[in-house]
Parts: structure tokens; C-alpha cells; sequence
């Protein structure tokens, strides 16, 4: 057998292990392990799996995955998200669908601090949705915009997609985190313009509540706390004062600080805190170490590169590589969690797709942005069995059917990627 065939061999090996429900981590560890033995025997797999295991837990630059994950913890704990949304709820006061549009922006603001959109999802279900069934609200409409709203947390940074993503392709998390942040913006705006469009079907008629702008801007103003952690963590990034573990530290430091100050954090609080970032930050780095002994098998057997050529010699363009690039990601996406996913994948697609000139930066933004629609895809979006988990009333039917407009605006944004680059390219230029 060659290497090519073995590492075909692997690659389906490995999503047959997944069709069985066997845990992402342990499906790419097995057939990276079992890969290597292959290639190299026993000795050298046994070294490899050592070394590689102790290099990622030691990677520097992964430090920032427990850091954001703490302060996305803290945030929540301290009601940050609860605050978002009410002032975002006073701010669409009198707009048609203004609670959905609310959600939506709170949760945009709220994964700019978290990272992560299943905490985003879930932490504005529990806000969100109550107050809208309340307001007559019809139930899909409701969590379908929490959902979609929940998803931006992958893309608006800090994003824990974009630094594992950083990770495998060598490439500077800052530069990730300022491509994504106009995309992730126009992409907060296309589910807002598709809420505002189901309103009026989906939703009350707009409350008739008067609110000045004066009152509305002052609303916007409440959740200092947000905008002082965003600011100096996020803007330090941007404005190059500090590197994303820097900031990661700072941002996690300074929400707990502003929690006990604010008396909106508890020391039981902020031990369940710590409690479930160390959980999710094991979770992930099981994840990390497995996918990184898939991807030393994927290296050894050049299957990248093989695929690299058979595609330039069967003279394919560069847009149908992508595009069938593309197609994989959606299939995947309704399939897989979004962090196995990109483990998976871009070992894989990355030297193919840097292979025909595309720009290693602009391609992160695209796989963050199919992860998010992948979080929202029937039938295994994961942001939707997070917000049937907490509503029992709510069935999966109904979610489904309530999500199916707003995938439009993921898709809509991968055309503007492939039609104007600079959306992703233009703040890393002027930046760095």
C-alpha cells in the first residue's frame, strides 16, 4: 500500500470512528497512533505521540484557550450577558422584532468577551427567551434568532476557532482576530435585516413605549464593564500594546476584578468559574493533542500535497477547489462539532488552498465563518440542541424550521469573502 492509500485509508478510518459516536479526540488519536506505527513502527509512534502530547501542552501560544474561556466564564457569572441584553432591549425599543434584533446584538457584544458560542447560545437563552415568549413571540422566531446570534461568538473575536486555527497554520492570531472582526460585524447586520424581515410574521407588533435617543444612547452606556474588558484586551491587541496571551490574562484578570467590585461575582461564583474552565480547557487541549497526531500521520503520508497535484493536473480551477472546498466544510458542518472540524479539515485543505494562492488569513475568516454556519445547521447545529436543552416546551421541529432564513446570512457572507477579499484583508494591512 502506498502512503497516499494509507492515508486515504485513514481519513475515512477516522470519520467511520466518528459515525460510530466515538469521541473526536480519541478517532484522530487512534488513527494518528495507529497511522504511525504503519509508517514508522512502534518505537517512533510511541516517541511521536509522547512528544507531540508534551509540545501542546506546553504551546505557548495555546495559553490564551483556558484564558478566554475564563473570562467568558466570569462574564457570564457576573450577569455581563443579562446587562447586554437589556440595554440592547431599551436601544430597539419601538423597532419591529426589536426583542430578536436585542438578542442579536447582546450576543454579538457578549462573544466579543466569551469566545465561545455555545456559552453565548446558552447564556442568552436563559435571558432572552423568557422575555419573549412573554412578548408574544413565536417560538421559533425566538430561537432561531438566540442561535443565530449565539453563533457569532466564533467569529467576532476573541475566538477560540480562530486561535486553534492560528495554531495549525502558523499564523498570527492578531492578524486572525482583525480579519474577522468586519465580517463578523456584517454578519451581526445580515441576521438583524433577516429578523427585522420575519418580524412581521414572527413576532408583536413593535412596543409602544416611548424612548428618547437620549435615553437609548444611555442605555448603550450602562454596560461599562463590557466595553472597559473589551477595550483593553481586544483594543490592546489591535492597537499592538499587548500579544492575545497578554490580553487574554488581562481580560480575564479584569473581570473578575470588576466582578467582586460590582458584587456581581461570588468567591462560590468565581470557583465555579475556575471549575469550568479547567473542564472545557481539558476538553479541548484531548482535542488539540489527538488532532495533532492525526495531523503528523496527514504530514507523513503527503496527502496534501498529493491532492495539491492531483488537482493542478486535472487542470481544475481555483474557485472549484474552493468551492467544492466549501461544499465539504457545510457537509461536515452538520455533521461535527466546529473544533473537531477545523482540526480535522485544515491539516488537510490548508496547503491545497495556500497551494493556489489563497491567503492563509482570509482562509481562517472563511472557515470560522462555514463553523458558525455549521453551529446552526439542522440536524446536529450545536447552538440548537443548547437552547432545546434548556426550553422543554420547545421541540426540535420547531427550532429547525425557525433557523432555516437565517442560514441565508452565513452563506450570503462567504460569497462577499470570494467577491471582495479585503473584507477580511483590509483592518490586518492597516493594522500590521
Amino acid at each position: 500500500m502506498s502512503v497516499f492509500t494509507l492515508g486515504l485509508t485513514g481519513v475515512g478510518a477516522m470519520f467511520v470512528l466518528l459515525m460510530l459516536r466515538q469521541p473526536v479526540w480519541l478517532a484522530l488519536a487512534m488513527v494518528g497512533i495507529v497511522g504511525n506505527i504503519l509508517l514508522n513502527g512502534l518505537p517512533v509512534a510511541t516517541m511521536l505521540a509522547g512528544t507531540g502530547s508534551f509540545d501542546t501542552a506546553l504551546n505557548y501560544a495555546l495559553s490564551v484557550i483556558p484564558l478566554f474561556v475564563l473570562m467568558g466564564e466570569v462574564a457570564s457569572g457576573s450577569r455581563m450577558s443579562a446587562e447586554l441584553f437589556a440595554a440592547a432591549r431599551i436601544f430597539t425599543t419601538g423597532v419591529r422584532g426589536g426583542l430578536s434584533i436585542a438578542s442579536i446584538a447582546a450576543s454579538g457584544a457578549f462573544g466579543a468577551i466569551c469566545g465561545s458560542s455555545v456559552a453565548t447560545a446558552a447564556s442568552m437563552t436563559r435571558i432572552a427567551m423568557p422575555e419573549m415568549q412573554k412578548a408574544g413571540y413565536k417560538d421559533g422566531y425566538s430561537a432561531a434568532s438566540i442561535a443565530a446570534g449565539g453563533s457569532l461568538g466564533i467569529l467576532i473575536p476573541p475566538s477560540i476557532i480562530l486561535v486553534i486555527y492560528g495554531s495549525i497554520a502558523e499564523t498570527s492570531v492578531s492578524r486572525l482576530f482583525a480579519a474577522s472582526m468586519i465580517p463578523g460585524i456584517v454578519l451581526m447586520l445580515l441576521y438583524m435585516a433577516i429578523s427585522v424581515m420575519l418580524a412581521g410574521r414572527a413576532g408583536p407588533p413593535p412596543d409602544a413605549e416611548k424612548v428618547s435617543m437620549a435615553q437609548r444612547i444611555l442605555a448603550l452606556l450602562r454596560p461599562w464593564q463590557f466595553m472597559l474588558v473589551f477595550i483593553v484586551s481586544i483594543g490592546g491587541i489591535y492597537a499592538g500594546v499587548f500579544s492575545p496571551n497578554e490580553a487574554a490574562s488581562i481580560g480575564a484578570f479584569g473581570a473578575v476584578i470588576i466582578g467582586f467590585l460590582r458584587r456581581t461575582l461570588t468567591v462560590q461564583g468565581f470557583i465555579r468559574a475556575v471549575q469550568a474552565s479547567v473542564l472545557i480547557s481539558c476538553a479541548l487541549f484531548m482535542i488539540i493533542i489527538g488532532a495533532t497526531m492525526f495531523a503528523n500521520f496527514v504530514v507523513q503520508t503527503r496527502l496534501p500535497e498529493s491532492l495539491l497535484a492531483l488537482a493542478q493536473a486535472a487542470q481544475l480551477s481555483p474557485a472549484l477547489v474552493m468551492g467544492l472546498i466549501v461544499a465539504i466544510f457545510i457537509v461536515l458542518g452538520c455533521f461535527l462539532e466546529g473544533i473537531g472540524m477545523v482540526l480535522i479539515t485544515v491539516p488537510v485543505f490548508l496547503p491545497i488552498v495556500t497551494g493556489f494562492g489563497f491567503d492563509p488569513v482570509w482562509f481562517g475568516v472563511l472557515v470560522a465563518v462555514l463553523v458558525e454556519l455549521g453551529l446552526i445547521t439542522p440536524p446536529v447545529g450545536m447552538n440548537l440542541f443548547i437552547i432545546k436543552a434548556q426550553c422543554a416546551t420547545l421541540s426540535m421541529g420547531t427550532v429547525y424550521r425557525g433557523i432555516l432564513p437565517f442560514l441565508a446570512a452565513p452563506v450570503l457572507l462567504v460569497i462577499l469573502l470570494f467577491a471582495v477579499p479585503q473584507l477580511a484583508l483590509w483592518l490586518p494591512e492597516v493594522l500590521y
